[in-house]
């Protein structure tokens, strides 16, 4: 006698439909926890170079960190100079586009263009993966 467990292509599809309502259900529950932790990564991001832009304006005589190149911003904020600094470890890296580069002036933050956007009149920083983010 055979002990196999056989089973009919009915139950076979009852099955596969089943699966696929469950996952159907559980797939965007985790879809939607893995936006929110990138959302709360680039508000940390965000909250802690503003801050230390600031720490750096007080301590410059309210001048921002040099702008003319993404290298010679990134040495100002992660290295010391003088009796300042280093005012970070490293640039964050934007969890949207996984870049950590900034880039200064020109379009409107959104552009996508690097992680980060630095206005150099206001010293608005913002992030430059999607418009809609930009407005944190």
């Amino acid at each position: 006698m055979d002990d196999k467990v056989r089973f009919s292509y009915v139950e076979v599809l009852v099955m596969a439909v089943i699966l696929g309502i469950i996952s159907r259900t559980i797939v965007p529950q985790f879809s939607e926890a893995s936006t929110e932790e990138k959302v709360s990564k680039l508000i940390d991001g965000l909250e802690v170079m503003r801050a230390q832009l600031d720490l750096y304006r007080v301590q410059h005589g309210d001048s921002l960190p040099p702008a003319d190149s993404f290298k010679s911003f990134e040495a100002a904020m992660t290295k010391k100079a003088g009796q300042y600094g280093p005012y970070i470890k490293k640039i964050p890296t934007n969890p949207f586009n996984d870049l950590n580069t900034v880039r200064f002036d020109g379009e409107p933050a959104g552009a996508n263009k690097a992680g980060w956007r630095l206005d150099t009149e206001s010293g608005l920083f913002q992030a430059d993966n999607d418009a809609g983010y930009a407005a944190l």
